[in-house]
């Protein structure tokens, strides 16, 4: 399930300063397929009613309107399209809140690359429309065990009845976020598993799913829960996790397929974010270990356990980050020898001092390589981004195009489950080396889609959200060198 911010709080505005513009919305959408391969995506809009001018209609009632236009590209082709009018709940005060608006439709779409374009103007406001893209694939193989996007679900009930938000047997209402807030307790969603039976015949499979920390690849074990299924064409999947005892962080909610030998059949993961400051980050492992006759036992300075321990916030949870920075001001050294043996002991349990001694090696080389006056480079984005996923599989540096400022593009032909993610950094001063992160692909990171208006600001004014940049201009090469990297 995948999501564009629509609104004034696109991240562009936030990182540019811009002036907010008064409409909020937020769009996400989930692929889906059918038992005969004909794959579709639904989308689901939100709008935040108080954002909508609402006119004065003729029974001396007031009402919002917004237009809606989505358009599905592929290539230079538009593949399908929609134009619609939202409409409202009428009011008579103006003065008392507003409902938000809820939207869901489907669009049936074959296999390949698209751009989804979404444009919203709200007709009685007199403001210029709000444009936002995003790009997907819809590639569901013929005949191998796959699932559909994972649709996080706000509620969901038995129904017979039929419309975009009913389907196999359920009322489905979308959370069209990805966060979650600390009165939300329950993290419920629904996806789809096709082609068990045509894989397995009549073989009974598990089906696991639980909830990780971003950085870490390791499953939380009381957000571990596991079922045995039945081969069928479609095997649907609607559970909820309680998350309660959930702490701060990023997440993934991951979907795996195992056969009864354990193999992997099939996988399918979706990011959010937990809000919950009352949660308590889990100590246990760390209590229990004696730090004495290991790696950890070893360092004994308590300024280089703080300063090692500093080391490992690109890859931490942010769990790990709040513990971490309270244990810094206030922990003995034991207990801080004991958060890093447990720290290097949960990402390899085999052998935590060889994994200690490869990231360390990678800082000591980003803080030479990205070093930013007198900030050691690991604190640099550069560096965070370099120690969180590794060494990029290709990097552009351009330092001297005639009207831009010094940039470099870092590709990852693989980066935690996904593809071909870039990260864009810039800076306005080559002499300090402090590239700053502006625009990514990749999940949980700043996506800004109007990157381009930083890098060529000294022509351009990135203030100004009716300035285009020309990306064929002479020696402009930033757009060139993001879709083709080398």
């Amino acid at each position: 399930m995948k999501r564009i911010i629509a609104t004034s709080l696109f991240t562009i505005f936030i990182i540019a300063g811009l002036q907010a513009v008064s409409l909020q919305a937020y769009l996400s959408y989930a692929i889906f397929n059918t038992p005969d391969n004909q794959p579709y995506i639904e989308t689901y809009l939100v709008v935040n009613g108080k954002t909508l001018k609402h006119a004065l209609q003729e029974d001396g009632k007031f009402q919002g309107m917004l237009e809606v236009q989505i358009l599905f590209k592929k290539g230079e082709n538009i593949v399908n399209y929609d134009k619609y009018e939202l409409l409202a709940p009428k009011v008579k005060d103006t003065s008392k809140t507003f409902p938000n608006l809820l939207d869901v439709q489907r669009y049936s779409l074959p296999k390949g690359n698209y751009v989804l374009e979404l444009t919203l103007k709200d007709p009685n406001s007199g403001e210029e429309p709000v444009v936002s893209f995003d790009e997907f694939e819809i590639n569901f193989p013929d005949t191998k065990l796959h699932f559909s996007d994972i649709e996080l679900l706000h509620s969901y009930s038995e129904s017979d009845g039929e419309g975009v938000m009913h389907k196999s047997g359920f009322n489905l209402t979308p959370f069209v976020f990805n966060f979650y807030p600390e009165v939300v307790s329950e993290l419920s969603f629904y996806a789809e598993l096709y082609n068990s039976q045509q894989s397995l015949g009549g073989d009974q499979f598990m089906l696991y799913y639980y909830i990780r920390p971003m950085e870490v690849d390791k499953k939380l074990d009381q957000f571990f829960f596991r079922k045995k299924m039945e081969s069928q064409s479609v095997n649907i999947l609607l559970n909820t996790v309680d998350i309660s005892q959930l702490p701060n962080g990023n997440y993934l909610l991951v979907l795996e397929a195992r056969s009864r030998n354990n193999v992997l059949l099939a996988k399918k993961e979706t990011y959010f974010q937990r809000h919950n400051p009352n949660a308590e980050f889990n100590i246990t492992g760390m209590l229990v270990l004696n730090p004495e006759n290991s790696f950890a036992g070893q360092i004994t300075s308590r300024d280089s356990l703080v300063q090692y321990i500093d080391y490992l916030y690109p890859i931490s949870s942010d769990a790990e980050k709040n513990f971490a920075k309270s244990m810094m001001a206030e922990g003995d050294v034991q207990t801080l020898q004991k958060y890093f043996l447990n720290f290097w002991v949960e990402r390899n349990e085999e052998d935590p001092y060889a994994a200690w001694m490869e990231y360390k090696t990678r800082v000591n080389q980003v803080n030479h390589d990205f070093r930013i006056l007198k900030i050691k480079g690991y604190k640099s984005d550069r560096g965070r981004v370099y120690l969180q996923y590794d060494k990029p599989n290709a990097i552009a540096r351009s330092y001297t195009e005639p009207s831009g400022y010094p940039y470099e593009i870092w590709h990852y032909y693989e980066l935690q489950g996904q593809r071909d993610r870039r990260f864009v950094f810039y800076t306005r001063d080559i002499a300090t080396n402090d590239f700053q992160l502006i625009h990514s692909d990749a999940i949980g990171e700043v996506n800004n889609y109007r990157w381009q208006t930083f890098i060529y600001s000294r022509t351009w004014d990135a203030l100004n959200i009716d300035d285009a940049i020309a990306p064929s201009s002479y020696g402009n090469f930033a757009t060139d060198y993001y879709l083709q990297p080398r």
